[in-house]
């Protein structure tokens, strides 16, 4: 009995074929790339994807017709990340250091879109920025993707820097060509974090800090989001010292 293979559903073997190559995909998909990718025609992927859209496991863009994964496959997949002992412990670091400061923290892990936020405590203080859960940030224009360009193995990261790079408007970026990358990815890894001074809104600066298991690899990167005023390396200088003591403690 033991040996014997369990009957399963093979509807359900083949939606999850279709959804690996979602998840695995650094961009929509075409109808045809999906077909080629599972070994089935067109028409048949076509079938599993309007349940797919109607349920929200998937989304399709109006125009490009191209699929990527939809909310509820979003929900799924957070759902899966917080009964990870590191990312609960480092949701339950966040809401303590949201009660001890009172500023916006934000949690973000390395998914298939690059840098993605997870989980955000917010402040009691109205802040301009808002983010949002599943959001992808830009690597090279935020905090927190560049905390992840400094520490993550350069394979991971290097289809989204090269992108980055090769924008015709990259003047929003940190790093402009590859030596300045470099230089700035060294610079993080020395300071222990990644400062952000006004880069995507004027007013608003944040700084970014990886948590690292016992193994230096990194379970996710915090950022903190305040006003100008109050998170700055003059006047929030301590206050950026404390998240980077508690950073370094996670983990330990």
């Amino acid at each position: 009995m033991g040996s014997e293979k369990r009957a399963g559903i093979k509807a359900v073997e083949v939606a999850g074929r279709i959804l690996e190559i979602l998840a695995r995909a650094e961009k929509p998909v075409a109808l045809r790339d999906l077909a080629a990718g599972s070994h089935m025609s067109p028409g048949k992927v076509h079938r599993y994807l309007v349940s797919f859209l109607t349920s929200g496991l998937a989304r399709q863009d109006p125009d490009t017709r191209r699929y990527s994964l939809g909310p509820l496959a979003m929900r799924l997949g957070l759902a899966a990340l917080s009964s990870h002992q590191p990312l609960r412990d480092a949701i339950m670091l966040l809401r303590e250091l949201r009660d001890r400061l009172d500023e916006t923290l934000v949690l973000s892990v390395w998914g298939a879109q690059g840098p993605t936020v997870v989980h955000v405590e917010e402040s009691s203080q109205p802040i301009v920025m808002t983010m949002r859960i599943g959001a992808a940030l830009p690597i090279l224009a935020t905090a927190t993707g560049m905390v992840f360009a400094a520490y993550l193995p350069r394979h991971f990261t290097e289809p989204l820097i090269r992108a980055s790079l090769n924008e015709k408007d990259r003047s929003n970026l940190f790093a402009r060509d590859r030596i300045s990358l470099d230089e700035l990815a060294q610079q993080a890894r020395s300071r222990g974090y990644v400062y952000n001074e006004g880069h995507l809104m004027q007013g608003v600066n944040a700084a970014a800090f990886p948590l690292l298991d016992r193994s230096s690899n990194v379970v996710a990167v915090m950022a903190v989001m305040g006003r100008a005023g109050k998170l700055n390396l003059h006047d929030g200088a301590k206050m950026i010292e404390r998240l980077l003591t508690a950073a370094r403690n996670f983990g330990g």
